[in-house]
């Protein structure tokens, strides 16, 4: 069994920063714990925007606290992001996220995220293949 807390993951490598500092991520579980799937606690800041296209993962999101949108710039379409609200990335689709009020999520990636991924310019995280150091 896995046990883990936000408390024993602040602070290590499993707690990963927006170089921008528009959102931390900290990640409860990686592709390296085997369950087949990565699951987060993400905070995006307030008065921030973050373009996400996740080319080699899907991505449940579920809002627990904060307000936002998110904006599908391929149908225009912007939704409401509030509490127990929640969002799948199913088609792949590039985002434009948006925090009017500090946004906690959870979300979980299929394949698995390894901890060690970087949004590349475009918005997406390498296929998993490509990844280096694998944080314990």
């Amino acid at each position: 069994m896995l046990v883990r807390t936000i408390n024993d993951i602040t602070g290590t490598d499993r707690e990963v920063w927006a170089e921008n500092k528009n959102w931390v991520s900290r990640r409860l579980l990686l592709k390296k714990d085997g369950m087949g799937f990565s699951f987060h606690e993400t905070i995006i800041f307030a008065g921030t925007q973050t373009h996400i296209w996740y080319k080699n993962h899907l991505e449940a999101v579920f809002c627990v606290e904060g307000e936002g949108e998110v904006e599908t710039p391929a149908d225009g379409k912007i939704h409401h992001i509030v509490p127990g609200t929640i969002y799948a990335l199913n088609n792949h689709d590039e985002h434009l996220l948006r925090a009017s009020k500090d946004m906690r999520l959870l979300c979980v990636f299929n394949p698995p995220v390894t901890g060690a991924e970087v949004h590349l310019e475009d918005g997406s995280y390498p296929p998993a293949e490509n990844q280096g150091k694998v944080p314990s």
